[in-house]
């Protein structure tokens, strides 16, 4: 993932910088997360206290709800590290989180998209739907909290395109049906 990169602790004199860019990338995406709360302190409080703060899904950005079945046969791989780096690849960077204990992955998209987005197996979180959203800070390959970034948002208003979240539905929907195919023979 590119943004480990500015992950890495070294002992050089450029790793507080590093550091003090990702503080503020983290600072910026957040502070534009909590534009769809309908109370961000509140938001920010259940951030700091549970790690996962409930936003408003439709006015800055929706949802494309997906299994994690669906995800792992796409990704061929069940290992974490190697699923984040498929969905990473898969959706150009795209923000996605996944809720491990409710076993759906989460795609950022435009706010616009559920209105013409149909695709089975999965459902767009718009107007009227609320998310419970990790902190920018809480990514897989750091954390197993409950919730947490797969592909962490790299800047405000970043999104998958909806196109290639399609694409990769279809695929694990694809390799799922081929494998109860086989398992049915």
């Amino acid at each position: 993932m590119v943004r480990s990169e500015t992950r890495r602790t070294t002992p050089d004199p450029e790793a507080g910088v590093l550091m003090h860019a990702r503080v503020d990338d983290e600072l910026g995406i957040s502070e534009w997360l909590l534009q769809a709360a309908d109370d961000p302190a509140r938001a920010r409080a259940e951030w700091q206290t549970m790690n996962i703060a409930l936003l408003r899904c439709g006015v800055h950005f929706s949802a494309v709800r997906v299994s994690v079945d669906v995800v792992l046969a796409a990704a061929r791989s069940k290992d974490r590290a190697r699923v984040d780096e498929y969905l990473a690849a898969a959706l150009h960077g795209g923000p996605v989180f996944v809720d491990r204990q409710s076993g759906w992955y989460y795609c950022l998209v435009p706010a616009s998209t559920c209105a013409t987005l149909r695709v089975p197996d999965t459902a767009c979180l718009a107007a009227g739907s609320f998310l419970g959203v990790p902190h920018p800070s809480i990514d897989s390959s750091r954390y197993l909290a409950r919730s947490s970034w797969c592909v962490p948002p790299g800047r405000s208003e970043a999104f998958c395109q909806a196109d290639a979240v399609v694409q990769m539905v279809n695929l694990g929907r694809f390799l799922l049906a081929g494998a109860k195919g086989t398992d049915d023979a």
